[in-house]
């Protein structure tokens, strides 16, 4: 029985504790999601956020291919685009991690946040 407990123990320091992470949309909703410009609550929540990942449309599949669609969703919600960018701008946390992933702030497309306290920044790098 002993055994079988020091086991365990030495299992439990061992295994590695699960990561927190965010989710990154595929391109097709991102773009869905800009069309809609429903940002509202992840502009209050980046206040309050704790970790800020940051996603580059180019690593999204299919953005060679679709990369059109999402340049007309930019272009009709350039006024929501700023809106992002100054608020984001006002983050010191959002603008953190811009800087640690060589990214500026105008690139900023979109943001999501979650109620864990994590927010994501896509970039437009192409």
């Amino acid at each position: 029985m002993k055994h079988f407990a020091a086991l365990c123990l030495s299992l439990l320091l061992v295994v590695p504790l699960p990561a927190a992470a965010q989710y990154a949309m595929d391109l097709s909703n991102l773009v869905r999601a800009i069309r809609l410009a429903d940002v509202g609550r992840d502009l209050e929540n980046l206040d309050r956020a704790q970790s800020v990942y940051v996603t580059r449309v180019s690593r999204l599949a299919g953005i060679r291919l679709q990369g059109a669609l999402l340049d007309r969703a930019l272009g009709a919600r350039q006024r929501t685009r700023h809106v992002i960018q100054s608020v984001v701008g006002g983050s010191r946390v959002a603008m953190k991690a811009l800087a640690a992933h060589g990214e500026a702030l105008e690139d900023v497309i979109f943001l999501t946040t979650t109620n864990d306290g994590t927010a994501m920044l896509y970039v437009d790098d192409r």
